[in-house]
């Protein structure tokens, strides 16, 4: 992974496209199980077969967990603070074996009164394998601005 990019190295309106992943059996089955959410839309094949949707689709809220670990593994910080997020929407279902990816793009920058570090808004698209959206919103988190982190 890259060290990382320092505040001034940021333009608003840089992309970032991080390394892809694919959606396991797994991934929700542990995922419902850790939340407790197990709402057979996503658990149950047989219950998921007959809605509109026809199979089980991933929980929005692991994609939006998994849009976090694409983010780390991008390389554009080694370390942030993650503060908050603004307007997540989850756009189309996610099935297993869909592969998504994330696209990054910084939304605004700004130092703190301090100086010493900085808040950074990250727009989050999450992508499947054809292109399209699956989820997005506006990330912000907090960095170091004394060093690459």
């Amino acid at each position: 992974m890259d060290s990382g990019y320092r505040y001034e190295d940021l333009e608003v309106g840089s992309v970032f496209v991080s390394p892809s992943r694919t959606i396991t059996e797994s991934d929700i089955i542990q995922f419902a199980g850790l939340t407790g959410d197990l709402n057979e839309l996503h658990t149950s094949a047989t219950f998921a077969q007959k809605t509109n949707f026809g199979q089980r689709i991933a929980h929005g809220m692991l994609i939006l967990s998994m849009a976090n670990g694409l983010y780390m593994r991008s390389g554009v910080f080694r370390t942030s603070v993650f503060l908050g997020v603004e307007n997540w929407k989850s756009t189309k279902p996610v099935f297993i074996g869909d592969t998504i990816t994330l696209r990054l793009t910084i939304a605004d920058k700004r130092l703190t009164k301090s100086g010493d570090r900085a808040i950074i808004g990250m727009q989050y698209d999450v992508l499947n394998q054809a292109g399209e959206t699956v989820a997005s919103g506006l990330f912000r988190r907090m960095i170091n601005v004394l060093s690459a982190e």
